[in-house]
């Protein structure tokens, strides 16, 4: 009785495997390979470990695959009887249900109520469906209360033992985007605190699903594993280092250790490969001089590489799109020469190779409360802040002093760019300012590409 419920309550497109996401990224065979392993190896022996963590949080720069891995692994788990429930929030998402957390926690529940590896998922379906009955506003309170009442409560009830509780120990609940959740205006944009009105922020939401997993991580009764992913906003980090979120949380940072370049070359091959294949292309197109500098260029962003492949594949065939089908762009040699040339070449308004990667990145930036300062600063940063061939590069804390107008300005201005540029935490070391991803550098240096957000050199 609880089903018809929570399913009118529910996210149904940020299920792992739902119509939504039917073209939603997944890992090619053969690629990822290492941080695939190490997630499930964690599901299935971390918690034998001398200090078991609860939490994964998987994180990295933006465009580094975080959610095509997580999609990947949900279908591994769900393959292996290993997958308790899944989330994929999505900023991108015409669903609002996607975007914010009104229905996190009614949409892990009906996916709880429905699992048919679920020991007593009768009883907890019927716990779920009294928790209905006796609040029927209990969908409209705070998350930890819904948590508890709609899952961790009903899971106390049916608790499995022996060999059920083991296996359950070894099925996960993932929840990725994590950045990507909103705050809606008129659902939790406003509270009162002393009388004042205060607008509540995407972070507060944010921080508010956090506390309410780590509620349940904490609770013995408990069973499962969770993996969040997100990119390493300052709030999002900011929660998992305090000393009760680090002491059951274990952080997973997609960087060189997993040999993204090995992976981002199997991909760039294999689509090449389908290219040569549709058009007769010979074997020894492209060289390897210009696949080794595809992968230099992507510096582990699959989102630039899936983007430069997008771009050269071109339309479909038969597709009426003819926008990258104008003079000079054919066919799939034609197309690669601009990537080639992109950082030479003059930008036709009708052709915009790295559309994708440009809509992320202008996303990204309108997140700071003043944007056109955070560029900025990004162009000082790059002016004067990196090293050259002819000159060396100015500290971070140097940099900071000269820049701001008061102090802590740059973690107001540049702070939501954390994901595409490291800052250095300590404010009295010598590190400096560096950017993850070359091509966001491209993109705010090109004004054809940024547009009005684009800040020239004499401003700067």
């Amino acid at each position: 009785h609880c089903t018809p419920v929570l399913s009118k309550h529910m996210a149904a497109g940020a299920i792992h495997d739902s119509k939504e996401r039917c073209d939603a990224p997944k890992c090619m065979p053969e690629t990822r390979v290492a941080v695939q392993d190490e997630i499930l190896s964690w599901i299935t022996d971390g918690q034998k470990d001398a200090d078991p963590k609860r939490i994964l949080w998987v994180t990295g720069p933006a465009g580094t695959g975080k959610t095509a891995i997580l999609g990947s692994i949900a279908e591994r788990c769900k393959a292996k009887g290993m997958l308790g429930a899944t989330f994929f929030f999505s900023s991108f998402s015409g669903s609002l249900a996607r975007r914010t957390k009104t229905h996190l926690v009614s949409t892990l529940a009906y996916q709880l109520s429905q699992h048919v590896r679920l020991p007593q998922v009768g009883q907890f379906r019927a716990c779920v469906h009294q928790a209905i009955r006796r609040d029927p506003a209990i969908l409209q309170k705070r998350l930890q209360t819904q948590l508890e009442e709609l899952i961790l409560l009903p899971l106390q009830h049916g608790a499995p033992t022996g060999t059920d509780a083991t296996r359950m120990n070894q099925m996960a609940i993932i929840i990725d985007g994590l950045d990507e959740c909103n705050y809606v205006e008129g659902e939790s944009g406003l509270f009162s605190s002393g009388g004042d009105r205060i607008r509540r922020t995407k972070e507060d939401e944010q921080q508010e699903i956090l506390s309410a997993i780590l509620h349940a991580a904490s609770d013995p009764s408990f069973p499962f594993v969770i993996i969040i992913a997100s990119r390493p906003e300052i709030a999002i980090r900011e929660f998992f280092s305090t000393d009760l979120a680090g002491s059951v949380t274990r952080e997973l940072f997609l960087d060189k250790k997993y040999h993204p370049d090995a992976d981002i070359r199997l991909f760039y091959e294999s689509k090449f490969l389908h290219i040569r294949r549709r058009f007769n292309l010979p074997s020894e197109w492209p060289s390897l001089k210009v696949l080794l500098q595809l992968v230099a260029d992507a510096s582990g962003q699959f989102i630039y590489a899936a983007t430069v492949m997008r771009f050269i594949e071109g339309p479909p065939p038969g597709s009426q799109d003819v926008a990258q089908a104008v003079q000079g762009f054919r066919t799939p040699h034609q197309r690669l020469v601009r990537i080639m040339d992109l950082s030479t070449q003059v930008h036709s308004p009708n052709v915009r190779p790295l559309e994708a990667l440009d809509i992320l990145y202008d996303s990204v930036v309108r997140t700071c409360s003043e944007p056109m300062l955070s560029m900025k600063w990004l162009g000082a940063i790059r002016l004067y802040g990196m090293r050259s061939d002819i000159v060396g590069a100015t500290p971070a804390r140097h940099l900071r002093l000269w820049i701001e107008q008061s102090p802590g300005e740059d973690v107001c201005v540049i702070g939501p760019l954390s994901s595409l540029i490291y800052i250095p935490s300590d404010l009295n070391c010598d590190e400096l300012y560096s950017f993850y991803h070359k091509s966001f550098v491209d993109f705010f240096e090109d004004n054809t590409r940024c547009a009005d957000l684009y800040v020239s050199p004499n401003q700067i």
